[in-house]
């Protein structure tokens, strides 16, 4: 080939990668985490067969481990995991092992730079795939993999929650009342699918079941019309093209609790209100928690917030049902009895209960009160917009 003919032909494959790239890293080096023991047992044959030939054309570095026992992850990125090697981990599981990642960086000695520096994802092998639909607009692991490939460095906010003498953190959901009851108390019936949770909820909307607890929040946002209008002006927003915030230094650990934690005093400006017949108490950071529930349409990544949706457990049955229904069909939010705001931070204490369900990130935490305080753009996750879900949300 001629000397100006491979100048010619190097330009045009330039140009093709920055069309095809955008603003997002080439090569990525990138940490593999199989789960081969979640969902149903076939993480590592979606990521040889449907991931693995993605990365591999895509010319990424790749590093793969498996996953041992319950804890693992949080092991290998608290102690192993040098951040300077990866730009990514990728997590071949459900929603618990990206949990289990953000808490072993926030255990490293330089936590916030761990954190800020390398990407969390999520490539869907697992039963719960939240992380993967709201960032990848997928749960298809090969689609979801070439969403990483291509994907936006975005921050992420991340929460504290302390409970006893424990902090950790949390990225997805906290809930307390009937969804944290439908998806953990039917752990038993996991051959029904997603369906399982649809007959807890309705086992227990039947039952009028009630969750009291006392509750105070740090509120933001506290209108329907304030939180549409915070929403509509990120999402008309154009695109990030780089992830503008500086790395932190190597001492820098995780941020201090604005608020203290669960066994300190209630701050001054907090007033712990009784929530007698509460139904449901769930405050989300992501947009969707499974495919047909975009649960938090006005959730954003990067602003602050939690979204809490609290509902009386005493309205009538028949408004419940028609509550499960309009989260499908994307009309929860309006719904006059859907009381939804956005904080900053809180404090429940359930009561009346010798035991119960509570949930984090969909994994089940200790019967007893907790804080949460949100820390804006502590994590960082890679996304197709760069700062918006891959949800419908409430323009």
């Amino acid at each position: 080939m001629e000397k100006t003919d491979r100048t010619f032909v190097d330009a045009w494959i330039e140009k093709l990668l920055d069309r095809a790239y955008g603003a997002s890293q080439r090569q990525k080096r990138i940490k593999v985490l199989v789960n081969p023991f979640g969902g149903t047992g076939t993480a590592q044959k979606l990521y040889t067969r449907d991931i693995e030939p993605i990365f591999a054309a895509a010319r990424c570095e790749i590093d793969v481990e498996r996953t041992k026992h319950s804890g693992h992850a949080v092991e290998l990125t608290a102690e192993k995991l040098d951040t300077d090697l990866f730009d990514v981990i990728a997590c071949c599981s459900g929603d618990g092992v990206a949990h289990e990642v953000f808490n072993g960086l926030a255990k490293k000695k330089d936590a916030a730079r761990a954190l800020t520096k390398i990407a969390v994802v999520q490539l869907p092998c697992g039963s719960g795939n939240a992380m993967s639909l709201n960032l990848n607009g997928t749960d298809s692991p090969s689609l979801a993999a070439l969403a990483v490939v291509k994907g936006l460095r975005t921050p992420l906010d991340l929460i504290s929650i302390t409970q006893g003498d424990r902090r950790t953190l949390s990225f997805l959901s906290q809930a307390v009342g009937i969804v944290a009851e439908s998806d953990l108390a039917t752990e038993h019936l996991r051959w029904m699918g997603s369906a399982r949770f649809t007959y807890g909820f309705l086992t227990r909307l039947i039952g009028k079941t009630l969750y009291p607890a006392d509750i105070a929040l740090k509120v933001e946002i506290d209108t329907k019309p304030a939180i549409r209008q915070a929403y509509s002006q990120e999402s008309s927003k154009p695109p990030p093209t780089h992830d503008s915030r500086p790395i932190p230094s190597h001492t820098a650990g995780l941020p201090e609790l604005k608020y203290g934690t669960v066994n300190d005093p209630l701050p001054e400006s907090w007033t712990l209100v009784p929530h007698d017949t509460l139904g449901n108490f769930y405050a989300g950071n992501m947009s969707y928690m499974s495919p047909d529930a975009n649960f938090f349409p006005a959730s954003l990544p990067l602003d602050g917030c939690l979204d809490l949706i609290r509902i009386d457990g005493s309205i009538p049955r028949m408004t419940a049902i028609q509550s499960l229904l309009a989260i499908e069909k994307g009309t929860f939010f309006d719904m006059p009895h859907v009381d939804y705001t956005k904080i900053s931070a809180y404090r429940i204490i359930p009561k009346n209960q010798a035991h119960g369900y509570i949930s984090i990130d969909g994994e089940r935490v200790p019967f007893e009160p907790f804080q949460a305080e949100v820390h804006r753009g502590l994590g960082t996750v890679l996304s197709r917009s760069g700062h918006l879900y891959e949800a419908k949300g409430v323009c």
